[in-house]
């Protein structure tokens, strides 16, 4: 570890006279050297790449220029790097749309993102091909997500469907008692990208309570279809590097800012115990592909 902190400061003393772009996170080191190997591919060879920890980096905003890129991992480290004050770009990753609206009013510098999931409507048009329940979805929330009820609402009644809404707090108690709050007027939960709501293990306990009392979860990422959601629509992270690339490269030689996205590629699993379970029948990998535009997991490159 005193190795790493002795070569971050002298990376950081010896680029003065260069632009860099920052990778800040707090995962663990050797998934972000991947994630940085195979970033490194995709950019200007010329593009100095900084892995760096949130807490290390925190000690060295000052060191930050106006040509200077942030690229963050997770929503925590986007609401970080909002905070600091320079000029350059922060660009986000792993991130979910309404995360990253609900950040993007305090961060005054030039922002974009690549979120993690899939669009909405993209999930609607295919549940609307698999689902028959007229029930109203349900969508269980964190005050660390923005959510657009009437811009949901709206684009629901589109594919036949309607929301129903409740913000929850994050505590695995207030999380299950709303899952039961919810469920008595729905049989399927939707949901959003919202890394509050689902981490210390909250994810695994919806899972399981739903699976308990018969109902289901559409999750926003594979993740979840492996620990009991019916299906997910979600980009692979050589999608979401992509995206990224492509961003960082606009930046650096036009200082363009694209607009933050989903990545073009994505890809569907479903749950094969599920599916039958529920008699659910999936869509053929050609159809998911020539309707949706998505890849079935089992046929993807």
């Amino acid at each position: 570890m005193k190795r790493i902190f002795f070569i971050v400061l002298f990376l950081l003393g010896s680029m003065n006279a260069s632009a860099v772009t920052y990778v800040i996170h707090d995962i663990d080191e050797s998934s972000v050297r991947s994630l940085t190997f195979l970033l490194s591919k995709l950019v200007p060879s010329n593009t100095l790449l900084t892995p760096i920890r949130h807490d290390v980096f925190e000690q060295y905003e000052s060191s930050l220029k106006a040509d200077d890129i942030v690229v963050t991992i997770g929503v925590d480290r986007f609401r970080q790097a909002c905070g600091f004050d320079f000029d350059g770009a922060v660009m986000a990753l792993f991130i979910g749309r309404e995360e990253y609206r609900h950040v993007l009013p305090d961060c005054p510098m030039p922002t974009t993102g690549v979120f993690s999931g899939a669009p909405l409507a993209k999930n609607l048009a295919l549940l609307e091909t698999i689902w028959l329940d007229q029930k109203p979805l349900a969508l269980l929330y964190s005050d660390n997500v923005l959510i657009d009820e009437n811009e949901m609402t709206a684009l629901a009644a589109e594919y036949g469907f309607e929301f129903q809404f409740l913000q929850t707090q994050t505590d695995r108690l207030s999380v299950l008692r709303s899952v039961n709050i919810v469920l008595e007027r729905s049989g399927l939960i939707f949901s959003v990208v919202d890394t509050e709501l689902y981490k210390n293990g909250n994810a695994q306990a919806m899972l399981k309570q739903l699976f308990n009392q018969q109902q289901l979860m559409i999750g926003p990422a594979f993740s979840f279809v492996r620990a009991g959601s019916l299906f997910a629509v979600y980009s692979d992270t050589q999608a979401k590097l992509e995206a990224l690339a492509e961003r960082i490269r606009r930046w650096q030689t036009e200082k363009h800012m694209l607009d933050a996205i989903y990545p073009e590629k994505l890809r569907v699993s479903f749950n094969p115990s599920l599916i039958k379970a529920h008699g659910v029948v999936p869509p053929s990998a050609s159809f998911l592909n020539d309707r949706y535009g998505l890849c079935a997991e089992t046929l993807c490159d």
